[in-house]
């Protein structure tokens, strides 16, 4: 049985020996989160083959607690306050969000398939882990978790599946599966994420009054370029050499995955980028905050104190860069009769303006 397989080489093939090619997403399943796969234990950090936003400097928590805290506002305040975060990984974020709304009842849950990811987070005091998503819940919060989760993919009229030639995985183009959802955008390959519509089906049934809060890659009527892999903090283009230790990644089609939610009664307010986000959060100030902290460093002559903060401001840059982090995509989903909160109106106008001015 696939189940019994020691690594994921050995499960795709086991499968593929049973049933024949299989969709790139039974692939990516047993690739990413079978046994002995990527993310068997948690790859995320600067040690580990990528970097997420919380680690690249706690403001990044500490302005995401911001967004929470009118969330919970546009709720009613509501005591104790839940968030459940999805695909929490190594908890950094966890921690980041606890420590800066220490002030707030918060009831956090955290979210992980991963067995060893699971252990990683019960160390951390004040969370409550779980292997999936169970009601009661207030908020969602998922970063970078829609650009992961099992997609197929369709090259023309044909979809691409996985089989073998000898030892080596190879692509079979067959015919598609009816009735998939795929972004239109690419001339020569479309993602269809069947993990992402199961996820919002998820949310659908799990929330009852609430919103979802979404921040991943991806465009509006694009998924912004080709699948890939990751392993190394290095782009993998060959994602079928050696799977279960390189990343998978495609991303979000903004547009499809909006409008899938909309068609199950939840609604999709229009996303905004991440720079525009973080900056009507309060990242300019902060960084105003860090450099004047630093003026008055070099001041005293504490220079070492001086290109601390610096380093700290160059780091929470990036976070805004708008060919790295900044272009990631915020996308928040309510139940029906809740409002946007301010910050995503604020961020809304900035990116009109933006786009007014260019």
């Amino acid at each position: 049985m696939v189940g019994d397989a020691a690594t994921p080489m050995e499960a795709i093939r086991e499968a593929i020996e049973a049933r024949g090619p299989i969709t790139f997403a039974e692939f990516m399943e047993l690739a990413l989160y079978g046994r002995g796969s990527f993310y068997a234990t948690p790859p995320i950090g600067p040690r580990g083959d990528f970097v997420t936003s919380p680690h690249v400097h706690p403001v990044f928590g500490e302005l995401v607690a911001a967004a929470l805290r009118e969330l919970r506002d546009g709720l009613g305040r509501p005591t104790p306050f839940r968030i459940t975060e999805m695909g929490a990984g190594d908890g950094t974020l966890a921690r980041s969000l606890l420590a800066a709304a220490a002030d707030l009842p918060i009831a956090y849950t955290a979210i992980e398939r991963s067995p060893g990811a699971r252990t990683a987070l019960s160390t951390i005091e004040g969370i409550e882990v779980r292997a999936e998503l169970v009601p009661p819940v207030d908020v969602v919060l998922g970063n970078e978790l829609l650009d992961n989760l099992p997609f197929r993919v369709l090259r023309g009229e044909r979809e691409v599946r996985i089989g073998l030639r000898g030892e080596q995985l190879i692509e079979v183009l067959g015919p598609p599966e009816p009735g998939l959802l795929a972004s239109p955008d690419a001339d020569h390959e479309r993602i269809a994420p069947v993990g992402a519509i199961a996820l919002i089906d998820t949310l659908g049934r799990t929330l009852e009054r609430g919103y979802a809060l979404l921040i991943d890659y991806g465009g509006l009527g694009t998924t912004g370029g080709p699948l890939h892999g990751y392993r190394d903090q290095t782009i993998v283009q060959d994602v079928l050499a050696d799977p279960g230790a390189t990343d998978i990644t495609a991303g979000v089609d903004f547009e499809l995955i909006a409008s899938y939610a909309g068609s199950l009664g939840l609604v999709a307010f229009p996303s905004v980028t991440q720079r525009d986000a973080l900056l009507v959060l309060g990242l300019d100030g902060w960084m105003h905050g860090q450099l004047d902290g630093q003026h008055r460093s070099m001041e005293a002559g504490r220079g070492i104190e001086a290109v601390r903060t610096w380093s700290g401001r160059s780091r929470a840059s990036l976070l805004i860069d708008p060919g790295g982090l900044g272009r990631l995509r915020w996308m928040l989903l309510a139940t029906p009769g809740l409002a946007p909160p301010p910050w995503l109106a604020r961020a809304s106008a900035r990116s009109a303006d933006r786009v007014a001015r260019s």
